[in-house]
């Protein structure tokens, strides 16, 4: 190996023998190496005009140079769940198949190429990115320059998603992942998951088979659609958070009732907030005078603060329905329970709320029949027993142990 020391930022770059870096064309490699190396004494020194100086010699407010080589195309990605193929049209799939997944003979690179955008609305203009392969990339740039901010970007997409229609699943911070824009065509991504295993054909048989033979398929135009459709209400409705209606979902088709209650509870009073600024209290005058009469009594009561009394007084004018009163009312109690008492709500009501939020969403968005009304968060996660069960072996290898 020989060594090279970038003149910019002193660190040190390795290429095998035989090999001249400044003849291999390639946008990657600093253009000022030298093959002059000055090695850092230790840690308490740093580089300053091409040699190491110590840290208390550096001239007042100095930072570290950064190399002029740019990082091309960096994205913040998440992956659609469960693992999804994103088909152009009827024709686009890559139909693997049981042979080529048997003996890992498929062409991998396929899984990453982009096949579909979806606009941003943000000032830079680019827009999102989505693979074969269901990954989901957003532009590292001025407009999300943080890892916070990818992750609430890609939360606001997968929700929009959701919105129209589109079963997603939460993306928390640990699992986001960092990648690019490679050879213009395909997304790259750095952090390991089953996703880069297959691309690169690195899976055991046993992790390739179903997603490969058995990908949740998605066509583009379904996916705009439904992103469209998710977006018109995240932007109609100023202090809506997608971030909890997803993740309320997404603990709901888990089980995880006491999560899906907490977030799904936050949207619903984030949705109450905006139909009683933008629906009652703007319209109060035009309502009969039954509704009146309440809110004079709750007014004189001081409960109108309370979001028990601007439920009633949202269905007394008809902005809501009685049976999205009723299950409001019944998720309300049950999490009262889980916060002072510590009680877990049975799925059903939380069901039942997943089921009163489109109303809400519909309401105060102004469109109707939202495509979320399909989803409804069961199916495979819905554990149970078995039916007949057999312990003896269990408790005997517990005595010997014992």
């Amino acid at each position: 190996m020989k060594h090279y020391q970038d003149a910019e930022t002193g660190q040190i770059h390795a290429f095998e023998d035989g090999i001249d870096p400044h003849t291999l064309n390639n946008r990657n490699i600093p253009t000022m190496l030298s093959e002059d190396i000055r090695p850092k004494p230790d840690d308490s020194y740093v580089w300053h005009q091409g040699d190491w100086i110590k840290q208390e010699d550096a001239p007042p407010g100095y930072t570290q140079p950064l190399s002029s080589i740019p990082s091309y195309n960096p994205a913040w990605m998440a992956y659609l769940l469960p693992y999804s193929a994103v088909y152009r049209d009827e024709a686009s799939g890559l139909n693997i198949s049981l042979d080529q997944i048997n003996a890992n003979f498929y062409d991998g690179n396929k899984l990453a190429e982009v096949v579909a955008t979806l606009p941003l609305g943000t000032p830079c203009g680019i827009p999102a990115l989505i693979s074969y392969d269901g990954a989901v990339a957003i532009p590292q740039c001025e407009d999300f320059p943080c890892k916070a901010d990818g992750v609430n970007k890609l939360n606001e997409i997968l929700c929009s998603l959701l919105l129209g229609g589109v079963h997603t699943e939460v993306l928390h911070s640990n699992a986001l992942v960092v990648g690019s824009l490679q050879d213009g065509i395909r997304l790259f991504a750095y952090t390991l998951s089953l996703h880069t295993r297959l691309r690169f054909n690195g899976a055991v048989i046993t992790d390739r088979l179903q997603p490969l033979m058995f990908p949740r398929v998605l066509m583009v135009t379904e996916i705009q659609e439904a992103y469209s459709q998710g977006q018109q209400v995240v932007k109609a409705i100023h202090n809506f958070s997608p971030f909890f209606l997803l993740n309320g979902y997404t603990a709901m088709v888990y089980r995880n009732n006491s999560d899906a209650l907490n977030n799904l509870w936050i949207t619903v009073e984030q949705l109450t907030d905006y139909l009683w600024t933008e629906y009652y209290v703007k319209n109060k005058s035009t309502f009969p005078a039954r509704v009146a009469k309440c809110h004079d009594h709750l007014k004189r009561e001081k409960q109108l603060k309370n979001i028990w009394a601007k439920h009633q007084l949202l269905r007394l004018s008809k902005i809501i329905s009685k049976e999205c009163h009723k299950a409001l009312c019944q998720a309300r109690n049950k999490r009262n329970d889980l916060v002072h008492d510590g009680i877990v709500p049975d799925l059903q009501i939380v069901e039942a709320l997943w089921k009163a939020l489109p109303e809400l969403l519909e309401v105060a968005s102004g469109i109707r029949e939202l495509c979320v009304r399909r989803l409804y968060g069961g199916g495979a996660n819905n554990w149970s027993i078995p039916a007949r069960t057999n312990f003896d072996e269990w408790a005997e290898l517990a005595t010997k142990v014992l």
